[in-house]
């Protein structure tokens, strides 16, 4: 390799890596911190930090060092660090998460200690580089925009490979194992003809390039009853098995569990979700936005055969886990799409009797799927006598709970709430139908209903979990598409039970 096309390698392979870093930062902090805004925004913040201390000292090693093997030097302590990344970085998110909290604060210490040194180190290579290729001031500028531009073209292709290459098809650790040997062969590269007055350096390279794959193939021991995880472009899905109970996490947070003798949802949320039938009985057609395990549409066609149910769920691992694990079975009734609901509604031409949205990420819920607009698409979708229904997973007095509430009773004659005991979870199922079913209405068809859909528990228990209690929304927004700060409500509800768990 000449020295020119080495230099380049060095220069584009630096600016790939520290942008893959970037991007992967997501997938290793959402499992602790979620998925939010807020945890973008201290990665976008801490990585424009880095590259803003790695150009200043970048800059001013190289008027003190201007050689490769300098340059070569700072690349196997950026190795180094992905290395310690690879080895403790999931573990030490979870320690730092548990004395922080999933606040923001917490975020960005957490994106500065497990990327932060990496990050700055990598940063230094372009204000090196343009020390060592200058050698005439009067092209200085020509010769700082083309290693410039290499480097950014570096970043853009190590974007789009984390994006759309390596985090679908390759687990954390591995792409994490990638990541620091390609740093290590390119601080080998650095040390190209200075093998011999860099043999520590080198060695340690050596060591790092040998040892990042083998050590990306180790599994080290997963939590406690852990069967299965996968890293996807939306979320680290887990799937745990205990007590004859098998759970799917997203980002750490329940989203579909299943009992494997009888096969039927457990969690009770998912088993309040029949309450719907008590505004909307015997629907022909069900639209359920986000697929969890698939065990809430299991649940009630296997009570009321007659329900044809599809699916839509933007993340394709999901159909898969909920098909090897959940005993969810595709079929001319029971259908998946692979789509962004909102999109799905938009270009469909079917209307539905029932329309019911989970589409929760973790600890956050798509914004474009809470919003006025969002329902405004729903109400053209839905039969008439049908209903829309929704999960809210804060309960009755957090915060973005009430302001769904108030952006559904913007659009909707009639809205129910059903308070779930045991679960910090509610259930608001709304209709176009302004003749509101009271609490013994509902009761009395429970039982009727109860006569031929035996579900547990029963339709007419599921009534008396109505709350006719009007919720306060005076002082709360309607969410839209031009204002929706889901994650700051969700957030303020999190910060409102933690204070209260330490009363």
């Amino acid at each position: 390799m000449s020295s020119r096309l080495r230099f380049y390698w060095v220069v584009a392979v630096c600016g790939g890596v520290l942008m893959a870093l970037e991007i992967l930062s997501s997938r290793v902090l959402a499992p602790h911190y979620g998925n939010s805004v807020y945890v973008w925004g201290s990665i976008i913040s801490i990585f424009l930090a880095a590259l803003s201390l790695g150009y200043l000292w970048g800059g001013w090693l190289a008027d003190r060092q201007p050689s490769m093997a300098s340059l070569g030097r700072m690349i196997v302590l950026a190795a180094a660090f992905e290395a310690v990344l690879l080895l403790f970085g999931t573990r030490l998110a979870g320690t730092l998460a548990g004395f922080t909290g999933a606040s923001p604060a917490g975020t960005l210490l957490a994106a500065s200690v497990l990327f932060g040194p990496a990050s700055v180190m990598l940063a230094t290579v372009s204000p090196w580089a343009v020390r060592l290729a200058v050698r005439d001031l009067g092209v200085v500028g020509n010769t700082a925009g083309r290693l410039f531009a290499l480097s950014t073209m570096g970043s853009l292709a190590g974007t789009l490979a984390c994006t759309f290459l390596l985090i679908p098809f390759l687990d954390l650790r591995q792409i994490l194992g990638l990541l620091t040997a390609l740093t290590a062969l390119t601080a080998c590269v650095a040390f190209a003809g200075s093998f011999r007055s860099e043999i520590p350096a080198t060695t340690l390279a050596a060591i790092l390039l040998a040892g990042s794959i083998p050590a990306a193939s180790f599994k080290p021991q997963g939590a406690r009853d852990l069967i299965y995880e996968r890293v996807t472009p939306y979320q680290t899905l887990q799937v745990f098995e205990r007590d004859g109970v098998r759970t799917l996490k997203g980002d750490r947070v329940p989203q579909a569990a299943v009992s494997l003798a009888t096969r039927e949802p457990t969690l009770p949320y998912q088993r309040a979700a029949p309450a719907v039938l008590l505004i909307s009985p015997h629907p022909k057609r069900a639209l359920l936005i986000g697929l969890g395990g698939g065990t809430i549409g299991r649940y009630l066609q296997a009570r009321d055969p007659g329900i044809d149910v599809q699916y839509v769920d933007i993340d394709p691992a999901v159909s898969a886990i909920a098909k090897r694990f959940f005993f969810f079975q595709p079929g001319p009734r029971m259908r998946v799409a692979i789509e962004d609901g909102r999109q799905y509604l938009h270009a469909a031409n079917e209307k539905w009797d029932l329309i019911y949205a989970d589409a929760y990420i973790g600890q956050s819920v798509p914004f474009h799927l809470t919003t006025v607009e969002f329902l405004d698409e729903v109400k053209r979708h839905l039969n008439p006598g049908g209903a829309f229904a929704l999960n809210l997973a804060g309960g009755l007095g957090d915060p973005f709970s009430k302001s769904m509430y108030r952006t559904v009773r913007e659009r909707f004659d009639s809205a129910y709430l059903f308070r779930i005991p045991r679960a910090p979870n509610a259930l608001v199922v709304a209709t176009e139908n302004a003749d509101t079913l009271s609490r013994d209405d509902l009761l009395q068809r429970g039982r009727e209903l109860d006569r031929t859909l035996r579900f547990d528990p029963p339709l007419a228990t599921l009534a008396t979990w109505r709350t006719e209690v009007e919720l306060d929304t005076a002082k709360v927004i309607v969410l839209s598409d031009e204002f929706a700060p889901t994650d700051r409500l969700i957030r303020l509800g999190q910060s409102a039970r933690e204070a209260a768990g330490k009363r």
